[in-house]
């Protein structure tokens, strides 16, 4: 694939995962999308993870180009939109979703060492970064972390369950 061919759908990718990260979030947050005198715009410390997840039901999914391997929910619709992304989306709830892309130095979230949370995928470390939208303070997670033996950084957004278990089950293929 020709160089600025791969720059736009990387900048696409990613700009999508945004745009259904906030959609997703915005949704859970307050279905009536009615302001509520308890909403406020940021939160000084965000956790919108919750503890372990047990999902019986689940498939795998593999991305040769990023090297990555990972289960999500049997019932989740996945759209592969590029060789470096995929989408999951519950069909019954159509506010849960998860965005998975690849590519070289993807930009980490401005937000504050408080709201940033170090995990691991086999012995690589990785960051969760919790941030809330600055529209109307709904909760988005990003999860970063680099490829050893690609140099990609693999993202993932969103929230939820689907979220949860992607990233826990997550493995770096050789």
């Amino acid at each position: 694939m020709p160089r600025n061919t791969y720059l736009l759908v990387s900048v696409l990718a990613v700009i999508v995962a945004l745009v259904v990260g906030v959609n997703i979030g915005r949704r859970v947050g307050n279905p009536s999308g009615k302001p509520t005198i308890s909403q406020t715009p940021a939160a000084s410390s965000v956790s919108p993870s919750p503890g372990p997840i047990a999902v019986a039901n689940t498939e795998v999914y593999t991305n040769p180009f990023c090297r990555i391997s990972f289960d999500y929910p049997a019932g989740y619709t996945k759209l592969d939109s590029a060789t470096t992304s995929a989408a999951f989306t519950d069909p019954v709830n159509q506010n849960n979703g998860v965005l998975v892309t690849c590519q070289k130095n993807i930009p980490r979230p401005a937000v504050a060492e408080e709201n940033i949370e170090t995990t691991n995928v086999g012995s690589v470390s990785a960051k969760i970064f919790h941030a809330t939208s600055p529209k109307d303070g709904t909760a988005i997670d990003s999860f970063i972390v680099r490829h050893p033996k690609t140099g990609l950084d693999i993202f993932i957004a969103g929230i939820g369950p689907a979220f949860q278990q992607i990233t826990k089950s997550l493995k770096l293929l050789p």
